[in-house]
């Protein structure tokens, strides 16, 4: 039996909450390491909930700085610190892991250099140099929609941090602008990928001989496989080394995404290196004005709107125009329309797929249009709609994620809603079933981490918009469990904390990732029943990808922002 803790730790003014399974009321001490002092008695308190009958203590009114252990009768917690700065070694463990994950002629990669002669053209065949920026995960793929996470997520930190961080990484975003930069097209929008899956699972996923083909001696050519087949390019003998660009568009949030990353960087360069950020704001604005052209109201979707409110703010913040303030608030006024503000089911808020899709609206790996909100009504609060925003937000934490946390021992934000069918588990939320993870049996599924530490972004931020310390509370549960407060009593970012998930080795390329230190993990998922489940390195929970890693990084510096 564990006693469950952040294995990280806190700072001072944080919510603290220790716990193990049990339905009898106990007692804890939290001790001081250094003096083995008592410094604290409190109560373990019965809580039963989804994941079963836990326990749990509240030593939130220990604010002194120091390394402490809980202890309980025969069973003891690791060691966990408590300090204002209680976040830097894994933010720095986090940004040492992107100089790992690095891309192209480097000195940091951790098999650098490498992919050297990225890439050839699918539509035409042609070289194009696309170097630079991360591979995404535990593999050497660099999917445009993954990594531009690593962008925000850093940025954010940029913002968030002390002085002492912001040469490094600043530093980082620049290395990864590189492929971004290259990715955009003359037209605006940014393609796709390099190394991904074109034809197959895993066709571009490999090292490369870092040499570019001889356009001369090595002729890439475009062919029609059958009939109203699509176009795709097939590589002579000789060329099959070089990997493949992905030249279609990126999804429309991706394209968003990008503009908010350029805004972005134009800001935190803009009295450094004028040249570059003007390059980077030429380039935000070219890709906002394909974007405008392009969208048909098709694609909507809650992550459209909200990836489109972020880029709009992030615009409107680097150029000061308030044409993009309207667009904000455009997009704000389409999201309203796909939430549900009071479904007579005792849960509302949660947002629909589309308006004429009426199933609750899932993201695994961001909760865009929460954060983006929220950023909304902290940008502009004496615009003429910035209540309309304010009951939105509070909608969507009272009436959805505060109904579901409730239901768990670790105040665990969900998944998602159902209708219809019960997705595995049996539990209801008024009307809808409800889950904390995806389903195993889905075609693809991938742990919460990310999911979990978006959802606790919107929450520090909704906190101030609403004037509820509560939700910061949350949001701390939420990063508590990434740090090991979960069932396996298990950190799952590498080098912090204990008991790690298994390794995930991939076996399609030779030398394999080996394990970062600071990688964060896809994360824990969930069995049919929707109850936590480790695995046993598969990648589904412990491979590494830019979104899970980006979010908790901004999450760590946003929690240690709070306290400042």
């Amino acid at each position: 039996m564990d006693l469950l803790t952040n294995q990280v730790g806190y700072t001072p003014q944080a919510a603290k909450f220790c716990l193990t399974k049990g339905s009898k009321e106990s007692r804890f001490e939290v001790i001081d390491v250094q003096t083995q002092k008592v410094v604290f008695n409190g109560k373990l308190l019965p809580k039963p909930g989804d994941f079963g009958n836990y326990l749990v203590g509240d030593f939130s009114s220990i604010l002194t700085e120091g390394t402490y252990y809980i202890k309980s009768d025969t069973i003891r917690s690791y060691p966990f610190k408590i300090s204002a700065k209680v976040y830097e070694p894994a933010i720095n463990l986090i940004l040492n892991y992107f100089s790992l994950q690095r891309c192209g002629a480097s000195t940091t990669g951790y098999l650098s250099p490498c992919h050297l002669d990225d890439g050839v053209r699918l539509d035409n065949g042609k070289h194009k140099d696309v170097t630079g920026g991360w591979h995404d995960a535990s593999d050497l793929r660099k999917w445009v929609s993954a990594t531009i996470y690593g962008m925000i997520g850093l940025e954010k930190a940029y913002e968030l941090t002390g002085n002492e961080y912001k040469h490094r990484i600043y530093d980082e975003l620049k290395w990864g602008n590189l492929y971004f930069l290259k990715m955009q097209e003359p037209e605006g929008f940014v393609m796709d990928f390099i190394g991904g899956d074109l034809k197959r699972n895993l066709d571009n996923n490999r090292w490369t001989d870092n040499v570019v083909g001889d356009e001369n001696e090595k002729e890439a050519k475009l062919v029609k496989p059958n009939a109203g087949g699509s176009t795709s390019l097939m590589l002579t003998m000789g060329e099959k080394d070089d990997r493949v660009i992905q030249t279609r568009p990126a999804d429309m949030p991706t394209q968003y995404r990008f503009i908010a990353a350029e805004a972005n960087m134009y800001r935190i360069a803009k009295n450094t290196d004028t040249a570059y950020a003007e390059n980077c704001i030429n380039a935000a604005l070219k890709c906002f004005e394909w974007c405008n052209n392009a969208r048909t109201g098709n694609e909507e979707s809650p992550e459209v709107y909200g990836a489109a409110i972020q880029a709009a703010i992030e615009v409107y913040k680097a150029t000061g125009q308030k044409l993009y303030e309207e667009y904000a608030v455009k997009q704000a006024s389409k999201l309203k329309e796909l939430q549900e503000a009071d479904s007579g089911n005792k849960i509302s808020g949660f947002f629909y797929v589309s308006a004429k899709n009426k199933e609750p609206y899932k993201q695994i790996l961001g909760n865009s249009q929460f954060i983006a909100l929220c950023e909304l009504a902290l940008t502009f609060p004496t615009h003429p709609e910035a209540d309309d925003w304010k009951r939105m937000i509070e909608s969507y934490v009272n009436g959805y994620l505060l109904n579901i946390t409730c239901k768990n021992s670790f105040e665990l934000v969900p998944f998602g809603l159902y209708t219809n069918i019960d997705p595995g588990g049996n539990r209801k939320a008024g009307g809808y079933w409800y889950r904390y993870f995806m389903q195993p049996e889905s075609d693809w599924w991938v742990g919460i981490n990310a999911n979990i530490a978006s959802a606790a972004l919107g929450l520090c931020k909704a906190s101030v918009v609403l004037n509820n310390k509560r939700l910061t509370a949350i949001a701390q549960r939420e990063l508590d469990w990434i740090c090991g407060c979960n069932p396996f009593n298990s950190s799952t970012i590498i080098g912090c904390g204990y008991n790690n998930p298994p390794q995930y080795v991939p076996t399609s390329f030779v030398p394999n990732t080996p394990l970062l230190a600071g990688a964060v993990m896809n994360g824990l998922g969930g069995d049919h029943l929707d109850q936590p489940f480790m695995g046993d390195g598969i990648w589904q929970v412990s491979e590494y990808w830019t979104p899970m890693v980006a979010t908790t990084l901004w999450l760590m510096a946003e929690l240690e922002h709070n306290h400042d």
